[in-house]
């Protein structure tokens, strides 16, 4: 049988072992190896993002998605020399919680933010990456149809701010990957 102290050893070496396979590095650190590089510079990922095109949109919330992910990725500059663009399709439905029980007017309610997204390599043409990330949020309504309008504007935006921050952080993952 093990002595108590030779089994505490063990126990230490094999979490520092187990430990040390572990792989932790930043998003934004550069990589000289990678295919991010272009031309004679090392690019980072944030760097690569500052370059990325995202395809405009039609629909106002889908619009409130593009934004928001345009300024996150670059602050609202596009770099020019990009190597990815970014397809959108967005989907938002809107979904009654609850109901008062004497009128049946609803009085609260919920938005759903869908986006389906694509990075693809403007050289080729091909899809590199895709993915779909979601967002809800709820607002309350009231007998005031302006009211309403306006939380339900507010709930869109607020989705669309949410998706757009979980949208750069996937696209983020998928180029560091490359």
């Amino acid at each position: 049988m093990l002595s108590s102290r030779v089994f505490t050893s063990l126990l230490a070496w094999s979490t520092l072992a187990l430990v040390s396979a572990c792989t932790v590095e930043p998003l934004n650190m550069a990589r000289s190896n990678s295919q991010l590089a272009s031309g004679n510079y090392d690019a980072s990922v944030a760097q690569t993002l500052a370059t990325t095109e995202v395809e405009p949109v039609n629909e106002r919330t889908a619009q409130q998605v593009r934004n928001r992910l345009l300024f996150a990725m670059n602050g609202g500059e596009l770099q020019p020399g990009g190597r990815y663009r970014i397809s959108l399709t967005v989907k938002e439905t809107t979904q009654t919680l609850s109901v008062q029980a004497s009128s049946l007017a609803p009085t609260s309610a919920q938005v759903r933010v869908l986006v389906d997204y694509s990075l693809i390599d403007k050289k080729s043409g091909g899809v590199i990456a895709t993915g779909q990330r979601r967002a809800l949020a709820a607002y309350d309504r009231t007998p005031q149809s302006f009211s309403n309008l306006r939380a339900q504007r507010d709930a869109q935006d607020r989705a669309a701010h949410e998706v757009a921050e979980q949208l750069r952080l996937a696209i983020a993952q998928n180029i560091a990957r490359l």
